[in-house]
């Protein structure tokens, strides 16, 4: 099958049109289906099913907001594109890691379902697959490759959907990435020209993350291979994230936007340093004025998001060119870094990604949002329930 339009340049540029997405679809499975068996993982080695679990898995499940009743979506440390969780975790690996060398997928159960949670070794024909993607297990550790069903996006925004599922992929790796360096694990990432992952379900690599393994010449170079500089995340502190709540009035946020604003300069000026990816040509980022943020052209531009403008502060990352993959990747992973840099170091503010940018500004397009709320000491953020996700 070829690649989905919405994953090559072209097809992604075209998300930024005025064009509007067709009516909702079928969105598919939740997961790959997989023929393989639970392995369950030794206490030695590196602790793969723990890492994974710790970022992809709550026994918990987001309430439905009609019925208040434990919904479909699971909660997870990572946020996703309007709940969709497109991403699944493959995982190819080596000796030294606490299940035996081999091809895995993690289980991330399904709608309801409180199975889940573990590795499942693949087997059959389906334990080679990765080999005709020229994607190989390391001698030592493991490569967990991200791929996603594209469909579980695209049902609900059509041709926007790609810059969606860039981001929800960045988000999951840059978490794996700082909950490696809370646990000394040795961890790179680098993105995957996209590719159909073979087999029966319509599935594309997008990125892989390596644990415990060095890089070599032929790998990614510019990025922190140990993991060391960046601010580890424990998975305690996983359990804890959630994107910001937005009940409040525009006036309390207008109250809050001079702090909050200085509690994001602080945190900007200690994570920018550990961030190794390089800015592509064209772009920046930059926090919005106090003025711009309560404009109601703001949610204009974003897909008439509303709420963006009881947010305390945005941070927004744009490009003067066509958008391209590039700069979406690095969009979204240096948001992403700063999310988990402020939860590792227990930095008082929550933030909610924000996507469907569309149009054009002075010349600049807007490619990511991050969202920020100030955590007052008298708001319910200060006792956030464990595994609070999305």
């Amino acid at each position: 099958m070829e690649i989905p339009d919405v994953l090559l340049p072209d097809g992604l540029a075209r998300a930024w049109t005025a064009e509007v997405p067709g009516p909702l679809e079928p969105a598919g499975p939740q997961n790959t289906p997989v023929r393989g068996v639970i392995q369950h993982p030794v206490a030695v080695g590196v602790p793969v099913t723990a890492m994974l679990r710790a970022i992809w898995w709550s026994d918990g499940f987001h309430p439905n907001p009609v019925t208040g009743l434990p919904g479909k979506v699971r909660q997870r440390p990572v946020p996703s594109a309007g709940g969709c969780y497109p991403v699944q975790l493959r995982v190819l690996c080596g000796e030294g890691c606490d299940v035996p060398p081999g091809m895995y997928v993690f289980n991330s159960g399904g709608s309801g379902s409180s199975s889940g949670g573990q590795l499942l070794r693949v087997q059959g024909n389906d334990a080679s697959s990765h080999d005709k993607l020229e994607l190989r297990a390391p001698a030592r550790g493991a490569v967990v490759v991200l791929t996603v069903l594209p469909q579980r996006t695209m049902s609900k925004y059509h041709h926007r959907s790609g810059p969606l599922l860039i981001a929800d992929t960045a988000y999951a790796a840059v978490a794996l990435l700082h909950h490696a360096a809370a646990l000394e694990v040795i961890a790179w990432w680098d993105v995957v020209a996209p590719q159909r992952w073979p087999g029966s379900t319509t599935e594309f690599a997008l990125a892989k993350v390596a644990l415990g393994t060095a890089w070599t010449e032929t790998d990614k170079t510019d990025v922190d291979p140990a993991g060391s500089r960046i601010v580890g995340v424990t998975k305690t502190q996983l359990a804890t994230r959630r994107s910001a709540d937005m009940p409040g009035s525009r006036s309390r946020a207008s109250a809050a936007s001079g702090q909050a604003n200085m509690v994001l300069q602080r945190l900007l000026d200690y994570c920018l340093p550990t961030f190794h990816e390089p800015v592509p040509p064209s772009c920046r980022f930059r926090v919005l004025s106090k003025e711009l943020l309560q404009s109601p052209l703001l949610a204009e531009r974003c897909a008439g998001q509303h709420w963006v403008r009881n947010l305390h502060a945005m941070v927004i990352f744009e490009t003067s060119a066509t958008p391209s993959p590039d700069a979406m990747w690095w969009s979204s992973a240096l948001a992403a870094h700063i999310l988990y840099t402020a939860l590792g170091t227990e930095t008082a503010l929550d933030f909610r990604p924000v996507g469907g940018w569309t149009g054009s500004q002075g010349g600049w397009t807007t490619l990511h949002g991050l969202g920020v709320v100030l955590r007052e000491p008298y708001d319910r953020y200060q006792e956030r329930p464990a595994n609070a996700g999305q």
